[in-house]
């Protein structure tokens, strides 16, 4: 799908105001195109990523409001994994690499959250789980986010 189609169908569900037609967002979640993971050169790219992962968000309260935490959280994961696919993609430049990062870092903020305000022993045991995960790859990552090093 082309990016600027894509992006003009997902900011008319944000206009429209009538957020019950969650089919719209979530379709357009699982047929992002994949150039938006791709670049981040220019506002209206930063613009396509910031929708994608707002309406990720999104999806992930529709479902737990609903009382499906497992579908909700999967959202959750499903950004954290493209955000990671990101941060490790070499043909990004590194401002838009740390920028993925410095969003896992907040994202996995999110989800952790998320893990704790459920009322099941599992969620605890994946709260401990993905901070252990996030510390594994964040180490790996030779501290990108957090400092702008010149080559």
């Amino acid at each position: 799908m082309n990016l600027n189609i894509w992006l003009t169908d997902l900011k008319a569900w944000y206009e429209r105001g009538n957020h019950r037609d969650i089919d719209i967002l979530r379709r357009s979640v699982h047929r992002v195109p994949d150039s938006v993971f791709m670049q981040l050169e220019t506002p209206h790219d930063s613009e396509a990523l910031a929708y994608w992962l707002d309406a990720c968000q999104r999806l992930s309260i529709y479902y737990t409001d609903l009382g499906d935490a497992d579908q909700g959280y999967n959202y959750l994961q499903f950004a954290y994994a493209k955000l990671q696919a990101m941060s490790t993609e070499t043909s990004l430049q590194p401002d838009a690499r740390r920028w993925a990062l410095k969003k896992l870092d907040r994202l996995v903020v999110a989800m952790s959250e998320f893990c704790q305000h459920q009322h099941n022993e599992k969620w605890l045991e994946e709260s401990k789980h993905l901070i252990d995960l996030h510390v594994a790859f964040m180490s790996g990552q030779n501290h990108l986010n957090l400092a702008y090093q010149q080559p």
